[in-house]
């Protein structure tokens, strides 16, 4: 899981998971998700059991400065980029053709697209990987 904050990529220190204050929406208990590093400050992301998310930041003594709301962002996944010996596992090759097909806007069988559709949330718990066509 990265973060972008003002327009920088970071990628976290650590994912560990920590209360580390209360939600200043519902009031419920703010449990970290990540830790974040810039050159001036400390980012936290955190949620609460309500599903609330926001973005902590922290001088680098880590002193509170800010709260600010944070969101997840899907990132597109293109079948194509993804390692083949991970899609052999589940699909058939015709699947992934037509699957690589209907995301290019070329023509492919709807069948196979309708199959692999099936197949979708057994990739995403082998591999994290969620596919949507």
């Amino acid at each position: 899981m990265f973060l972008l904050f003002n327009g920088e990529r970071h990628n976290p220190l650590s994912q560990s998971r920590n209360v580390i204050g209360f939600c200043s929406t519902c009031g419920s208990d703010l449990e970290s998700l990540a830790y974040y590093s810039t050159d001036s400050e400390w980012l936290v992301s955190a949620e609460c059991a309500k599903g609330h998310l926001a973005l902590i930041r922290y001088g680098r003594d880590w002193s509170w400065l800010d709260d600010l709301p944070l969101e997840f962002l899907k990132e597109e996944v293109k079948v194509a980029d993804l390692p083949r010996e991970k899609l052999d596992a589940i699909f058939t090759p015709a699947e992934i053709r037509d699957m690589i097909a209907c995301q290019e806007g070329s023509p492919y069988v709807r069948q196979n697209i309708y199959r692999a559709r099936t197949k979708y949330e057994r990739f995403e718990k082998l591999f994290g990987i969620k596919i949507d066509i």
